[in-house]
């Protein structure tokens, strides 16, 4: 079923930008990309017309919790009550005498908050999440849950889907049990798996995992050639942790119900901390990076290890973000941006993301590829997704553009007004259309 769609301009993230031509489709599959004038219309079953707009490849959201996207449900049931009082009186408890406006105590909200939600309410606010995706133009995402639950959502959803299950341990004994249950889950996921979602493993951070179950997970992903990623330098917590062996983390893992643990080697730097358990490698993917220094930077670049970018986040949570400049000087060709969730983010939109960091560096074609082909090569996917070429999906956004905008316009744009997956409307005038 042959289709055209013709656009003012079409950016394939290939580097070159096409004017006043159309994009050719077959069974989802991209064709082509020819000039109007070409087009024999009666042989095409679509022809679709733009007119004035912007075609793109679908964005690429390297950091995600869709989960948390609608926290404010409020269930009146008893069993809810009840949970709400535990997670007030355990706060108590545990975090007495830290800061309300602190990470660590909003974390321990966030994580409140969602402990009290049910199921369905859990489904409902992950199904939002992929709709609020969707609708910025977002078709393919890497998503962190330690749940199961999801995955069926995923393997229904149009949203291709790098799902990493989330890992904690604090001691030799748990990591062994947390790798035994997620191998378990990951084997049976993988004969179930549609075509969209993908598999990998998420070691929460190196103050909530333990030196073992590190150790375990290296030789896991090198034998299976599966990706891992891990929150890096994203705290003055997580730094005091590694430099003195004790922090704030240490209440924060007990109140989830972990042991105080202390890091395998006291004073190293993040990077240094990673290195020394063989973790640092091409499949790794860091996200923040908010308080690494020079000489981590220079490390991971080295070792080509990838980055996603979580600039709003960063500053909304701890007042400090690792500067553009210095993400495409050590991570040039190697980042992408990533959102968290609405917990602790205004919005779903990458495009905000990139604006709120881009000061001039990244110019429009750049700009496109660290929001497309460049993520979608980080999470290798870039076989099926990432750019307009010849027998990918296609999967692809529509602005339109107001009379005297050109391409460049996109820098000041939210969302697209239409999002196809394999040339399948889903978002239609800004509205879902599934």
């Amino acid at each position: 079923m042959a289709k055209a769609y013709k656009a003012k301009w079409i950016i394939p993230s290939d580097g070159s930008i096409y004017e006043d031509c159309a994009l050719i489709v077959d069974e989802g599959k991209v064709q082509e990309i020819v000039k109007q004038e070409t087009i024999e219309e009666d042989k095409f079953d679509i022809v679709r017309d733009f007119k004035n707009a912007l075609i793109t490849p679908g964005f690429v959201n390297l950091h995600s919790h869709l989960q948390y996207t609608d926290l404010k449900a409020k269930n009146k049931n008893l069993k809810a009550k009840f949970k709400k009082l535990y997670t007030i009186l355990k706060k108590h408890y545990f975090l007495t005498g830290i800061s309300k406006k602190s990470f660590i105590f909003r974390l321990a909200n966030l994580l409140s908050d969602y402990f009290c939600m049910t199921r369905d309410e859990k489904i409902a606010s992950f199904e939002k999440g992929i709709e609020l995706s969707l609708l910025n133009g977002t078709t393919a995402v890497a998503q962190l849950s330690r749940e199961t639950k999801y995955f069926e959502v995923l393997n229904k959803s149009p949203l291709k889907t790098y799902l990493f299950f989330e890992l904690f341990s604090d001691s030799v004994d748990s990591s062994k049990e947390e790798f035994r249950a997620i191998k378990k889950k990951i084997d049976k996921l993988k004969m179930q798996k549609s075509e969209n979602t993908f598999v990998g493993v998420a070691p929460h951070s190196v103050c909530c995992v333990h030196k073992r179950l590190f150790k375990i997970l290296v030789k896991y992903c090198k034998k299976h050639n599966i990706l891992m990623t891990i929150r890096l330098a994203e705290s003055k917590e997580e730094m005091d942790w590694l430099k003195h062996g004790f922090s704030d983390v240490d209440l924060l893992n007990e109140f989830t119900n972990h042991k105080k643990f202390e890091p395998a080697e006291i004073g190293l730097t993040p990077a240094q901390y990673l290195e020394q358990l063989g973790v640092l490698s091409k499949q790794l993917i860091i996200s923040y990076g908010n308080y690494l220094p020079v000489s981590d930077l220079e490390l991971l670049n080295a070792q080509k290890v990838a980055l996603a970018y979580c600039p709003r986040i960063s500053d909304s949570l701890h007042d400090k973000k690792l500067s553009l400049d210095f993400v495409t000087q050590y991570f040039q060709s190697r980042f992408g941006f990533g959102l968290n969730s609405l917990a602790f983010n205004k919005d779903l939109s990458l495009l905000n993301e990139l604006k709120y960091a881009n000061n001039g560096q990244l110019d429009v074609l750049e700009a496109i590829k660290y929001l497309t082909i460049i993520p979608a090569k980080i999470l290798r996917l870039n076989n099926i997704i990432g750019s307009l070429e010849v027998d990918k999906d296609a999967d692809f956004n529509v602005f339109e553009l107001e009379d005297g905008e050109d391409y460049n316009a996109i820098l000041n744009k939210e969302r697209p007004n239409h999002v196809y997956i394999k040339a399948k409307r889903v978002v239609k005038n800004s509205k879902m259309n599934i």
